[in-house]
């Protein structure tokens, strides 16, 4: 994706809203991990009626990952993350935006998965001054996001992480029908295939909320559709929603009811989970 492309994007917000919701608090630009002179930072949303003192559950926004090096840094200021920040935040809960490294056509994939890692770790460990209950926290990953997001959110199920959200997401780069990958790498595409944690962790996996766009790439949507299949085949809680004409960020490029039903639907679901 070039500059100029993404850009434009920057600039599309969600398709849902509700009244006021871009005058939320926001702390922006919080550090949270150095890495040489590269700082990773993160921006924190609250509800309007939140007292100083007192902590909400939280939503972790995980972003996709296979952008330029210089343009995923910039990834949280972008309107579909701020959109969502002020959503969920106008929702009653503490939204956390965060800027990651690019997995870089796959190839960096323990690095990122290390900054997802250190930015959860981060937020726990100063819940208090940030106002979370480090004991209620979302994992909402989107598009190559769901690879190393929900990574962190199912390996070892740690119960702090009390629901997990994909929006688009590839759920396993382990077919090798569209993955190419040599038996040395295979315990990495492992690790950062969110199915393999069905197959290996399926006791205490928490409930799981997955949409799909209908009209996205077909490696893709397979991966969902197996995810799908193995969640329900080992009776874990989750939820599925199909946009059957939405395309892959339905919820910035189709303006139409069933985008906005998608989202409406996922608020409803935090709020079972994390109240």
């Amino acid at each position: 994706m070039d500059k100029a492309t993404f850009n434009e994007l920057a600039s599309k917000r969600l398709v849902y809203a509700v009244p006021d919701m871009e005058q939320v608090p926001v702390r922006k630009d919080i550090t949270f991990k150095q890495i040489g002179e590269l700082a990773l930072k993160m921006d924190v949303y609250y509800p309007w009626e939140m007292e100083p003192g007192t902590t909400r559950p939280a939503v972790i926004l995980v972003s996709g990952g296979d952008l330029s090096p210089e343009l995923l840094v910039r990834g949280k200021d972008i309107g579909l993350y701020i959109s969502y920040g002020q959503l969920i935040a106008a929702s009653g809960f503490v939204a956390v935006t965060f800027n990651h490294r690019s997995i870089e056509g796959y190839t960096k994939l323990h690095e990122v998965g290390s900054d997802i890692d250190d930015l959860v770790s981060y937020v726990r460990e100063n819940a208090s001054s940030l106002g979370i209950d480090a004991h209620a926290l979302c994992i909402w990953a989107f598009s190559a996001g769901a690879l190393y997001g929900l990574r962190t959110a199912m390996r070892g199920t740690p119960p702090y992480i009390r629901c997990i959200v994909s929006y688009y997401g590839g759920m396993s780069i382990l077919n090798k029908e569209y993955f190419h990958y040599s038996p040395e790498e295979e315990p990495t595409f492992q690790e950062f295939s969110p199915v393999y944690y069905l197959r290996t962790e399926p006791g205490n996996i928490p409930p799981l909320f997955i949409a799909k766009a209908g009209l996205d790439q077909p490696a893709l949507n397979k991966s969902i559709d197996e995810f799908v299949q193995e969640a329900s085949t080992r009776n874990i809680p989750f939820t599925f929603v199909n946009h059957p004409a939405g395309r892959h960020g339905f919820d910035i490029f189709n303006d139409d009811a069933r985008s906005r039903e998608i989202i409406r639907m996922t608020v409803e679901f935090l709020k079972e989970h994390l109240i």
